[in-house]
């Protein structure tokens, strides 16, 4: 028998890393502008559309002046008493 070892003792073994990409990111972006319109579009109908000019058919509030004035009612004058009856005679 040999006494020499077929299997090599020192082992150079260079790690293999792959390389970067530059687009790993794109579809996860995508999503976050998606989800981000989605909300901006449900806040701008849920808070009534400010900025469009409402209908002329739309209900109207009432204009806010009240304009009050009480007067008490002149005092009643009273009655001339009756004068007595002629007496008879």
């Amino acid at each position: 028998m040999s006494d020499h070892d077929r299997r090599p003792t020192n082992v150079n073994v260079t790690p293999v890393v792959p390389p970067a990409t530059a687009g790993g990111g794109n579809g996860l972006s995508f999503m976050v502008g998606a989800l981000l319109v989605a909300v901006l579009a449900v806040g701008y109908f849920a808070l009534g559309m400010p900025g469009i000019n409402k209908a002329p058919n739309q209900a109207q509030a009432p204009d806010r002046k009240i304009d009050v004035k009480i007067q008490q009612p002149a005092p009643a004058t009273p009655a001339a008493p009756a004068s007595p009856a002629a007496p008879r005679q």
